[in-house]
Order: structure tokens, then C-alpha cells, then sequence
């Protein structure tokens, strides 16, 4: 019997390294879109849930104003950046002198006072700005006080660059979150988060104490746009709101 000896040829043949890193270039091509796709939605997640809380804040500040015998806003808790000399920091009370006078117009938000969350998304606690002639006891804010709260945003100069243009000008309180990166900020276990940049001179002016804040549309983290890089986000009362809800609930004449 013959016995036929001819090989089989397979056609099964195994990657070059060729083939197999370009398999890899877009695998790892995918999965970094997929990476960047999520980690933005996060960030818009949280973007919105940050404002979400600003507008429980304000409702919150609202709210004791319109039960207070005052009338007034509450007082901010002094915080370890800005600091009070005599109020307790960070405790989450706000911090108000036995004679009614608040120790400092700029603190956290007075989270426990208001019953709130201590700290934003970023584990951030809010900054609390507020006009203490609307805040004080002795005396409390009428008709004929004025806020000082000056809120600006950045226009087009015409020239190709962007000047600072008012948006309000009688702000009687400001509420505001660090953002993602937190620059400027405390974290609710009370430790500094990282120093502004120096060329972040929009999140600056909102982080140095005065009654003046920007806010502007964020940009992206290493972007290079007038005023720097920017994810601050906050909210404002004007003063005629205020009084106007005061005057309906029968709290000013």
C-alpha cells in the first residue's frame, strides 16, 4: 500500500509585530477616547450638581432670612483662610458677635447653621461673602440700605482682548465653589488646597477677601485665555430681591 508523504500546508499563521502594535496603537486609541469621553461627563456631572447646590444654598440663606427676627442674612463662618479674631473656625455655625455685629464679611458658607452639606462636589467647603449691613443685628438692613457687592464678567474690549464689565453692582450676598481644581479653597477636613496660579487673576480677585468677584464661562485646565484659567462658579442676591421678598412677607415696612 502507498503511503502518500506530501506535507500539509497550513495557512494558520500566527501576528507579525507589525500587525500586533497596530492592534495595540488602537486598542490604546480607544480606550483613551472612551477614558476622555467619561471623564468629561463626570465633570459635567458634577459642574451641574455644584450649581445645583449653589441654588440650594441661596434658598437656605433665604429662607433664614425670612424666619429671623432681624431681619437679616446669617453671618459667615470664619474660615482658615480668610480668619476671624474670636469666632470659631470651620465649625460650620456662623460667626456673629453677642452684640449681633458678625466677626467677618468673608468665611464658608455657615453649612450646620443653614443645614446643609459641609463641602461642594470637590470636597470643597462653599466661600460665603455677604454685605454685614444686611447681615448685622444692630442694625438690621431697611429699605434705604444699599448693597456693595460688585459682580463682573469679561467682554470684548473691540481690540481682540476682553476687558471687565459690571454685572451688578448691589450684591448683598456671594456664594462661590473653587471648582475642580479648588485653587484658593479649604477642604472639609479644614486642610488649604492648592495656591492660586499667579496668572489665574480672575479666581484671584475672587479668593482675596473684597466685596468684588468675576464670573466668567470655565475654561480648559492649561488654557491660555485673558484672566487665566477659570472653573470658579458662583451665585449672588441682589439687594432689590431681598427686599422685595421682605416687603411680601411683611418683614420691612
Amino acid at each position: 500500500m502507498l503511503i502518500n508523504h506530501t506535507p500539509v500546508i497550513s495557512n494558520n499563521r500566527g501576528f507579525t509585530l507589525i500587525e500586533l502594535a497596530i492592534v495595540l496603537v488602537i486598542i490604546g486609541v480607544l480606550v483613551g477616547s472612551f477614558i476622555g469621553t467619561v471623564g468629561s461627563r463626570i465633570d459635567t456631572t458634577r459642574r451641574a450638581e455644584a450649581i445645583s447646590d449653589l441654588d440650594d444654598i441661596k434658598q437656605a440663606i433665604l429662607g433664614y432670612a425670612y424666619s429671623s427676627a432681624g431681619p437679616n442674612l446669617p453671618c459667615p463662618d470664619c474660615n482658615i483662610t480668610a480668619g476671624c479674631i474670636g469666632g470659631t473656625k470651620n465649625d460650620g455655625l456662623e460667626d456673629r458677635r453677642i452684640t449681633g455685629i458678625c466677626y467677618t464679611d468673608t468665611g464658608n458658607v455657615p453649612w450646620a447653621t443653614l443645614g446643609l452639606g459641609r463641602s461642594d462636589v470637590w470636597n470643597t467647603r462653599y466661600l460665603y461673602w455677604v454685605d454685614t449691613a444686611f447681615a448685622n443685628l444692630s442694625p438690621s438692613f431697611d429699605l434705604s440700605s444699599g448693597a456693595t457687592g460688585i459682580i463682573q464678567t469679561r467682554v470684548p474690549d473691540g481690540g481682540g482682548g476682553t476687558t471687565l464689565e459690571n454685572v451688578a453692582t448691589n450684591a448683598a450676598m456671594v456664594v462661590l465653589t473653587y471648582g475642580k481644581n479648588t485653587y484658593g479653597g479649604t477642604t472639609a477636613d479644614n486642610s488649604s488646597t492648592p495656591a492660586i496660579p499667579a496668572g489665574n487673576v480672575d479666581e484671584a480677585e475672587n479668593a482675596d477677601g473684597d466685596s468684588t468677584f468675576i464670573s466668567r464661562e470655565s475654561t480648559l485646565v492649561g488654557a491660555s485665555t485673558a484672566g487665566g484659567e477659570f472653573d470658579d462658579i458662583l451665585i449672588w442676591l441682589p439687594e432689590y430681591e431681598l427686599k422685595a421678598k421682605m416687603v411680601e412677607l411683611g418683614l420691612l415696612p
